[in-house]
């Protein structure tokens, strides 16, 4: 006889509801299978994971900020990063009030491949390196992350190259969110990002462009700017501008005052931080209120031949956080470019209510200070 009724092939009814039993009680104990997650990445390689990602270790600590759009508690994921002190320090106390853990963060590696342990990176145990900062020189860095069992998830890299800021960030704030099974809150902020940017880019294809200055880490001295191959010369000309610097080989140079002053801008746009305070430069950011922001922005403005320009004194003078124009929020940002240069056709877009969906539905931590202001010499 092959089967008792009610039993398994070969055994007794009683015995075949014990061993059933027994299985069922095994897998409670071990709960449910997990499926392995399987990520493309923006170098163009797959990442295997066995579970979400518990222990972070990243070459940009601003990951803070995209880990705090897709989680309540994005400190603790963070096992160890490089150069905090990259993030506002405003915007650090506000994380460090509510989540006091952020100082215990050790700092390993570097942001820069040439300057990053793998050692040290593998002393804090993490269960995922993020590289957010582009460079060949990382996949000699991944390799041997991957050979000691520690997967490298790129959110930056070539797959991405042409592609533009929206898509670019909502790739790896989706990329991120996956990583860490949060994927449900990636495409969600990642469809805020997308339409709040084509609401502005399906207007300036036909626009004739605003010629800018972009004055950045303003100081003392005018004007360093982006160069031809920074993302940030890219993204004025989608807001509908072209940055007078558009032609400087690099990511970056200085143009002479002579240079500004024959250019003569439309627009002038300063850039600046907390990290500026003791040069004397532009302050604004995380924690800041607006009346010093607008004081340093005058003492800034009054200084290297800025005053000279017809857009300062036809009142055509902007300032916007240099961390935000780099950071996963570069949609304010963007939203700030778009209005400064075309002011008529963009009535209907605000950066203050942006920021306010944005803290409202997404950040973990709200986003509060000031990040950009128009000149106002009252």
């Amino acid at each position: 006889m092959n089967k008792t009724r009610g039993g398994v092939a070969g055994l007794p009814a009683a015995l075949s509801r014990l061993v059933a039993l027994l299985v069922l009680a095994m897998a409670l104990l071990v709960g449910p299978a997990r499926a392995e997650i399987l990520l493309s990445d923006a170098a163009g390689r797959t990442v295997r994971l066995a579970e979400p990602a518990r222990r972070i270790v990243t070459n940009e600590s601003l990951l803070l900020l995209s880990l705090a759009l897709v989680d309540a508690d994005p400190v603790a994921r963070i096992a160890g990063w490089a150069a905090p002190q990259r993030i506002d320090r405003g915007m650090y106390e506000a994380y460090r009030r509510r989540f006091p853990a952020i100082d215990a963060i050790p700092t390993v590696g570097g942001v820069l491949p040439a300057k990053t342990s793998v050692e040290a990176i593998l002393s804090v145990k993490p269960d995922l390196f993020v590289v957010s900062i582009w460079e060949t020189g990382w996949m000699e860095a991944a390799a041997t992350l991957e050979a000691a069992g520690v997967p490298v998830l790129f959110l930056d890299g070539p797959v991405n190259d042409g592609k533009g800021p929206a898509e670019t960030t909502a790739f790896s704030v989706e990329l991120l969110a996956k990583a860490v099974g949060q994927a449900t809150k990636g495409r969600a902020f990642g469809d805020f990002l997308r339409a709040h940017y084509r609401r502005i880019t399906d207007r300036t294809v036909t626009v004739e462009p605003v010629s800018v200055l972009v004055d950045a880490h303003a100081g003392a001295v005018c004007c360093s700017t982006p160069g031809k191959g920074n993302r940030m010369t890219d993204t004025l000309r989608l807001a509908g501008g072209k940055s007078i610097g558009a032609d400087v080989p690099g990511y970056d140079g200085q143009l002479s005052p002579e240079f500004v002053l024959g250019a003569n801008p439309d627009v002038y746009i300063a850039t600046g931080g907390p990290h500026l305070a003791a040069q004397g430069g532009l302050v604004l950011g995380g924690g800041i209120d607006a009346a010093a922001a607008q004081k340093s922005f005058g003492d800034v403005l009054s200084k290297g031949m800025r005053d000279g320009l017809a857009a300062v004194r036809g009142g055509r003078a902007h300032a916007v956080s240099h961390q935000l124009s780099i950071s996963v929020l570069n949609i304010l940002v963007f939203e700030c470019y778009a209005k400064w240069m075309h002011p008529a056709l963009f009535t209907d877009v605000d950066p203050a209510k942006t920021l306010a969906e944005i803290n409202d539905r997404f950040l973990a931590v709200p986003l509060e200070g000031t990040f950009w202001i128009d000149f106002n010499p009252q």
